[in-house]
Parts: structure tokens; C-alpha cells; sequence
């Protein structure tokens, strides 16, 4: 807790904490705005991401912050639905229109006419690989799924395993998922599939899965790392075990400082010919909660992150692109590939867990990871997913 000599209101804010330069951006940020307003008293908790993810609702009725960390797309669609969170006032908008915030930054959380999310940073997904190990072996990043194929077979003829995969929470999954959809279906049928309005057997999910087993199949992926945390393919892929790896830009903050230089990013290729490119590009957000005890407080707050360089640390901290135009920053390792992936996109997604409806995503991602286990069975997975979503027996 921060107390203010005289101390005349009170503001609590909670946030996910992933790293540490992370928890030190935003702890160095709100000392910074306390220093700046000694009559308010704030106090602030840093959360595990997971347990935030699954407490988040509970938090919000039961012991709801003033400002609290989230993330664009369905969950946040949903919260405010339920008159959990409030909007922003005209006056914040209009501030953050005048700061030059990305407009889809700030569209991306407008629910019924209003925009519920102050915008934070974003960043891309795609692939991760070393320039070096693409160069000895003679590759290029490839644009094509034909490319692709090529890459992973040299990879695997020169002793590589081509992708590395750590599912255990299932989301990393989700990401192959995501991408084989967009660029197999677009993006109509992948709204229309996490929405609930199409069925996870209709053939065009079954082909994605196809596609998607047949790298399995072939043995591409590295089996130590399949039911293991995410990151924990980064030291394989650093010690050239591993040749890509499908990830969000984010990662670049756990990139050791020897080799950091050496690691590339490319987008997911394209497989359908003549599809629209379509991205992901998660949003990430802080929000109002309805029951929030202090609105003048937090209004000062978001006040401050506008008017300051507060999202730039943030960012840096999180190897990601802030929402502020032209608060870019050379320390973002990553950041003139993925933002040119971004900026190119004919449309984004925001991810799956939080596009998709909040009753689809535990069948989805348990389906998901018995997919990674051989026989890497289509059949078996759509008919789990569909009949779990549907509440339907097993």
C-alpha cells in the first residue's frame, strides 16, 4: 500500500504479473503517479496469470478493484453485458483520441455504443526461429504452407526437430488452432465457430484438424515438451533442438541478451490460395469495474497512463507494442516485424480463450490436447469438443 501524506482517497488497482521487469514497470508506474498525488492512497496486487484468469469474475462481484487488468474480445464483451464493468466517460475517449491511441485499440472494446477498455499494448503471434539455423540449413522464413512443409522437412533431414509445442494449459494449442482456421476458413467462420454459431464437426473444422495431424503425424513436433509449460520449448529452440516455434510476440522478453539478436519472427504462412491474411493480435487492457469505490481516483489514473509515458515502460517490460502511437520503443526486440504483420492484417482476432464463448473454451482446449496424443484422431476430437459444448454425454 502506498499512503499519501493526508491521504483523502483511495484507489486499487490489480494487474497480471508474468516476469519481473513486468511487476517492476508497473510498481515504478504507480509510485510515479503516487509521488504525483499525494492525497490519494493506493493500494495494488500483482496476480499469477492463470489464477487471474480464473478469478477474475468472482473478483469483480465479490472484491472488485477501481482499475483492473484484462483482455479484449469475448470475456470483456461479457463482463460488461453483465453490468460488471462501467464504460469509459466521453471525456476519457476523447483524451485518448487526442493522445493518438490506436483506433482499433480503442473500437476493439466498444460494447452497445461504449468503449470499455482502456487500451494498453498489443502484439502479435506467429513464428519464432533462429537466423542462423535457417541460414546453415539453407532456409528462408516461408510465406506459403508449401514453404512451410519444405522448412520443416530440411529441418528434420538436418537433425531439427521443426516445431516445438509446451501445451499443458492448453492455450499454445489453441494458437495452432486459431491460425489453421483463419487461413484455412477466414474469419467469418472463425467468429461464427467461437461463437457457438457453427458446429466443431462440420467439415471445415475437420479439415483443420486434418492439417494439423498430418504435421503430428509426420513427427514435426518435439514429444519432451508436449504436456509441458510454453516456455519450456525456448531452451530447446535456443540450443537449435527445435527449429520454429508458434508463439506471441511477448516471448521476446525471456530471450537471453547473447542470442536475442539471432532470433527472428515470421508470419504464419498462408495455405488457402486467395485468402484474406488474417492475424492474431491479442489486446490487453485495464477496465472498470462496476463496484469500484473510487471513480475519481481512477479517472486521475488513466489520466496519468494517457498523458504520460507510462504504456512505453509497460510495453518494454512486456516486449510488446503499446497502444499509444508513436511510443514505440527500440528496446521492443521484435517490433518492426510484428507490427508490420499487425499493420498488414486484412483483420484480427484477439485469441482464442477470449474470443470465444466462455462455455466452449475448457471442451475445446481438453480436445485440443488429447489431439497432440497419438493417433491424433479428428474424428474423436470434433465429436468431444462439439458434444462437451453442447453439454451433450460423452
Amino acid at each position: 500500500m502506498l499512503p499519501g501524506a493526508g491521504a483523502a482517497e483511495s484507489l486499487v488497482i490489480d494487474y497480471v504479473v508474468s516476469n519481473s521487469p513486468q511487476r517492476s514497470a508497473w510498481i515504478g508506474i504507480i509510485e510515479q503517479f503516487a509521488a504525483a498525488n499525494p492525497d490519494i492512497q493506493i493500494s495494488h496486487h500483482g496476480y499469477p496469470q492463470e489464477q487471474y484468469k480464473r478469478d477474475f469474475t468472482a473478483r469483480l462481484r465479490d472484491k472488485p478493484a477501481d482499475v483492473a487488468f484484462w483482455y479484449a474480445g469475448e470475456r470483456l464483451r461479457d463482463a460488461a453485458k453483465n453490468k460488471l464493468l462501467s464504460p469509459l466517460d466521453a471525456d476519457m475517449v476523447a483524451l485518448l483520441r487526442k493522445q493518438k491511441f490506436v483506433a482499433n485499440a480503442i473500437e476493439g472494446t466498444r460494447v452497445d455504443g461504449e468503449v470499455y477498455g482502456f487500451p494498453l499494448y498489443y502484439y502479435a503471434w506467429g513464428f519464432i526461429y533462429r537466423k542462423s539455423l535457417f541460414e546453415r540449413v539453407g532456409v528462408r522464413p516461408p510465406a506459403t504452407w508449401n514453404e512451410f512443409l519444405q522448412v520443416c522437412e530440411q529441418l528434420k533431414a538436418a537433425g531439427v526437430t521443426p516445431l516445438g509445442l509446451g501445451a499443458k494449459n492448453a492455450w499454445p494449442a489453441a494458437g495452432w488452432f486459431d491460425y489453421l482456421n483463419l487461413r484455412i476458413n477466414g474469419l467469418d467462420f472463425h467468429h461464427k465457430l467461437l461463437n457457438g454459431d457453427a458446429r466443431f464437426t462440420d467439415a471445415r473444422v475437420r479439415e483443420v484438424f486434418d492439417t494439423w495431424g498430418e504435421l503430428l503425424r509426420k513427427g514435426y513436433f518435439l514429444q519432451a515438451t508436449m504436456d509441458q509449460d510454453w516456455d519450456r520449448v525456448l531452451p530447446y529452440l535456443y540450443r537449435n533442438h527445435v527449429g520454429m516455434m508458434l508463439t506471441g510476440s511477448f516471448v521476446a522478453a525471456r530471450f537471453p541478451r547473447a542470442i536475442a539478436a539471432d532470433i527472428g519472427f515470421f508470419a504464419f504462412p498462408a495455405l488457402t490460395p486467395g485468402m484474406p491474411t488474417y492475424e492474431e493480435a491479442p489486446l490487453d487492457v485495464l477496465v472498470l469495474p462496476a463496484n469500484g469505490a473510487n471513480p475519481k481516483a481512477r479517472k486521475r489514473f488513466l489520466t496519468h497512463l494517457a498523458e504520460s509515458g507510462a504504456l512505453r515502460r509497460i510495453a518494454d517490460a512486456d516486449q510488446t507494442l503499446p497502444a499509444k502511437a508513436g511510443t514505440g520503443s527500440a528496446n521492443v526486440m521484435l517490433a518492426d516485424t510484428t507490427s508490420a504483420t499487425v499493420a498488414s492484417a486484412a483483420g484480427l482476432t484477439y485469441f482464442f480463450d477470449r474470443d470465444a464463448k466462455a462455455e466452449l473454451v475448457a471442451p475445446a482446449y481438453e480436445g485440443f490436447r488429447q489431439f497432440l496424443k497419438a493417433p491424433h484422431d479428428t474424428e474423436q476430437a470434433v465429436r468431444y469438443i462439439e458434444q462437451a459444448r453442447r453439454k451433450e454425454p460423452l
